[in-house]
């Protein structure tokens, strides 16, 4: 009945389009269905059956009439797959069809995650545990004397000339108006009984000034690059900074430990442990729940998951965000459905059938976003405000596709401090590497594959723009390079096709965009790697940037990485020009200048008549 129901689509389809016969029936007109398939937005399990009985239909080719034989569909080609023409299709790797955060958006939304979890937590958080500490004992506040308490403090300001607390709300100072609430909760009292005092003795207190908001009395010690992030913490504000540092600590830990958002958002206060290894380094694991293709015994999905067996392996910045949603609230789950006095934990019961959902995420990243626009703009740092992404919001979904772009396009970026995406991408190995079903590591493969055919494809049009290459590994840049162009360029790359590419020893060509050089990488000539340099066996399957030696033999160059050279040195004048560098730096600026200078002679050496330099001729 679904195969009649399928192909009864299909005909009322072929009938739109005047197609009445079968013999009618190309290659190209089945393309066209997949991709309206695809448009119609049904799920990806649907479009695969209707195209699946198309496939039937054409078995039966042999058995049937010449004008009843339906033409081999484009799908069923060696090679070729259903989803391959299926756009947008989300296999068991689906996250390789999420849209990667823009990194001109990713880049300064780390910048503050990592910041509000690393310089900003113990502020929020002294804010948050007194502000619920006010909070809570109003709701215990029954003193028999509430109206003298009130009047006696109303009259000390008078003498004293002290101020009420202010309440600014959204519309800014213009509209400062006395925070009651706060007035109650600091004399431990009732709101109610202010709200009395205020109405029958109107000249007890109109006549006193209004301070400019309601500071908690909690010390701020956090600063950025020197300077005190904020003069104080408002009571107004505290329940939803602390809002913010959970999205902050949230996206910490989803984006630097490639776990997905349910296996996030049931952590638990104590999963995250320090492990001393018997060489000395240490190891942070992670232990939880995971979801995906958990069952029983007969084979029936388990929506409650089950713990991983083996425990995530992450940097030391994830389990710092861990350890300050411990310290932030008292709740078993890290992330809680609420923070307030009336936040409820959910039952076990409910965890286990819906979870908390993901979904929910979304517009807290968005505010979080907006509360770290104002802070930038707030504190003059214009070059740290989040630009909107150009593929809509934020979801959490987005970020293992994301951090697995940074890895393998900007593999010596920094995080913070002295981390870079190659620390984040071995803690990922370790958490992935010994499981049947790699997960991560096979978003890790899908964007390596991308960043090669990216900067292959670069590659070739330099060559075709008529760029000359020198360099030891000038003859490999341009083989891999012809290679390539014959074998994938302008062509639709299958997943066979895309493993193939990945795992080709002559197509191993990288580029970092802030070197001055490709690196062809063969494993046995890679001076970065230090257990080639140890006991003579490579363990490279990607350059490491941080110890790159110009003596190798992997390096070539081309005019645009001379052409950068001349770039920086131009920009390396300019700075040296500055009457108030100091001598070291300035003397720092004319080392590196010495070096660039020495990159350009060298490659147009190279180019001169009989010697190394070579073309795509």
């Amino acid at each position: 009945m679904t195969a009649l129901t399928g192909f009864r689509k299909f005909a009322q389809w072929l009938e739109e389009r005047d197609i009445t016969q079968l013999a009618d029936v190309d290659q190209g007109v089945l393309t066209g269905y997949a991709q309206y398939l695809s448009e119609k937005g049904w799920t990806d399990p649907h479009d695969e059956r209707q195209l699946f009985n198309l496939t039937r239909v054409w078995a039966y080719a042999p058995f049937l009439l010449p004008e009843d034989r339906l033409a081999m569909p484009p799908w069923e080609d060696p090679g070729a797959t259903i989803i391959d023409f299926l756009e947008g299709f989300r296999t068991n790797a689906g996250e390789n069809k999420e849209v990667v955060i823009h990194p001109a958006t990713m880049s300064p939304l780390l910048i503050w995650a990592v910041r509000l979890v690393l310089d900003l937590a113990p502020d929020i958080t002294s804010a948050y545990r007194k502000w619920h500490d006010l909070k809570t004992g109003l709701r215990s506040a029954h003193a028999p004397d509430e109206w003298s308490i009130i009047c006696d403090h109303l009259h000390h300001l008078k003498v004293t000339g002290g101020s009420l607390p202010g309440y600014i709300g959204k519309r800014g100072p213009s509209r400062i108006s006395v925070n009651r609430h706060f007035l109650a909760v600091r004399l431990g009292v009732t709101t109610t009984k202010v709200n009395q005092v205020f109405a029958k003795y109107p000249d007890h207190w109109q006549s006193l000034p209004v301070a400019e908001g309601s500071p908690l009395p909690v010390s701020v010690n956090g600063q950025i690059d020197g300077v005190a992030w904020t003069p104080a913490i408002d009571f107004s504000e505290a329940q939803e900074l602390a809002g913010h540092l959970m999205t902050a600590a949230m996206i910490t830990i989803a984006y630097l430990s490639g776990m997905r958002p349910e296996e996030v958002l049931h952590l638990e206060r104590g999963c995250s442990s320090k492990e001393e290894l018997d060489d000395g380094s240490v190891r942070y694991r992670i232990t939880g729940l995971h979801f995906k293709g958990v069952t029983d015994e007969d084979g029936n999905l388990l929506p409650r998951g089950e713990v991983r067996p083996e425990p995530w392996t992450v940097i030391e910045i994830v389990d710092r965000a861990v350890k300050v949603l411990e310290q932030l609230h008292d709740e078993r789950l890290l992330f809680p459905r609420a923070l307030s006095l009336h936040g409820w934990e959910p039952t076990q019961r409910s965890i286990d059938a819906e979870g908390l959902m993901p979904a929910r995420f979304i517009q807290r990243i968005q505010s979080f976003i907006a509360w770290a626009n104002q802070a930038a703009n707030r504190l003059g740092r214009d070059h740290e405000i989040i630009p909107a992404d150009p593929h809509g919001r934020l979801n959490l979904r987005r970020l293992r596709r994301t951090v697995a772009w940074f890895i393998y396009r900007r593999p010596g970026g920094r995080i913070a401090l002295g981390l870079q995406y190659g620390h984040v991408a071995a803690s990922m190995a370790e958490s992935y590497g010994g499981r049947t079903r790699t997960d991560m590591l096979d978003i890790l493969d899908f964007e390596k594959t991308l960043a090669l055919a990216d900067t292959l494809a670069e590659a070739s049009d330099r060559i075709a723009a008529g760029e000359k290459v020198s360099g030891p590994a000038a003859d490999r840049y341009l083989t891999a390079a012809e290679e390539f162009n014959t074998r994938y360029q302008g062509g639709f790359a299958t997943k066979g096709q895309m493993k193939s590419l990945r795992q080709n020893p002559r197509l191993q060509i990288f580029e970092d965009p802030e070197s001055l050089l490709t690196c062809n990488l063969d494993p046995y000539k890679a001076l970065c790697d230090v257990d080639l340099a140890a006991n003579g066996k490579p363990s490279l399957r990607t350059p490491n940037w941080n110890r790159c030696n110009p003596a190798c033999a992997n390096i070539s160059r081309t005019d645009t990485h001379a052409q950068r050279a001349r770039d920086q040195i131009a920009e390396i004048d300019i700075d040296c020009q500055d009457p108030l560098a100091p001598y070291p730096l300035r003397r720092r600026l004319e080392q590196c200048r010495s070096g660039k200078e020495k990159i350009i002679q060298e490659h147009e050496a190279a180019l001169a008549p009989g010697l190394a330099g070579r073309d795509a001729t």
